[in-house]
């Protein structure tokens, strides 16, 4: 396969320190592969390659070579090796384009509302516990009470805003009947009233009253003039 076409990842300067010792102690093949891309240092270098470095780190071969050289295996670990790095960065993906903005700010605006709700929910539980804290503290109650009382003062309050959040997400999001709410966009709309209108035009012209038709008869005889009679 080209290597265009198969996945990189980005070379990152952390990535390049711990790939440096390993030309020297890998198998020629995956030495000479590693050399193609930190010597001299790439912002690339492919996903396989990677792979291939961890999965030799496992070996017993690999664990080997690597504790000889007083290099951690756990190092040379997929997680460890793509921690930091970008996937394809070189790829330039296509902005997302909203196929309805109106939905979209919708959606930004029950999340803001929802974030908003859970810091409320989280300072009200700890405002709860401190304020009761503080309060019993005029009362003469010993510390492990205090502590207790703030406590379940707290749990009760968090309980509480559980319940309220619970409510509120259900009425948020839609019912649960198996059916998508249908969204139509303002460009489809004027369209459709446009084909409606049309519609009952079409309708109305063409189906006239019965009482019309007879108008109709009787005017066009007035218009007529009558044959005389003979004498």
């Amino acid at each position: 396969m080209n290597q265009k076409d198969e996945l990189h990842v980005s070379l990152e300067h952390h990535l390049l320190e711990v790939l440096n010792p390993l030309p020297t102690i890998l198998p020629d093949d995956l030495a000479a592969e590693l050399a193609t891309f930190i010597s001299p240092p790439s912002t690339l270098i492919l996903h396989s390659t990677l792979l291939k470095i961890s999965k030799w780190s496992r070996s017993p071969t690999g664990l080997k070579a690597l504790k000889s050289s007083s290099l951690d295996p756990q190092s040379y670990s997929m997680v460890s090796l793509l921690a930091g790095t970008r996937t394809s960065p070189e790829k330039k993906f296509p902005a997302y384009l909203a196929k309805d903005p109106e939905v979209e700010r919708r959606r930004a605006a029950d999340d803001r509302k929802a974030v908003s709700t859970v810091v409320n929910g989280v300072l009200s539980v700890a405002g709860t516990g401190f304020a009761t804290w503080w309060a019993s503290g005029h009362t003469g109650l010993q510390l492990e009470w205090r502590a207790l009382l703030a406590t379940c003062l707290a749990l009760i309050v968090a309980f509480a805003e559980v319940i309220l959040y619970m409510i509120w997400d259900s009425r948020r999001s839609p019912k649960k009947s198996g059916r998508t709410p249908l969204v139509v966009s303002t460009k489809e709309k004027l369209v459709e009233d446009k084909v409606d209108t049309i519609d009952v035009t079409a309708t109305s012209s063409s189906t006239e009253p019965p009482h019309s038709a007879l108008r109709q008869r009787l005017t066009q005889s007035a218009s007529t003039p009558h044959e005389s009679l003979p004498g």
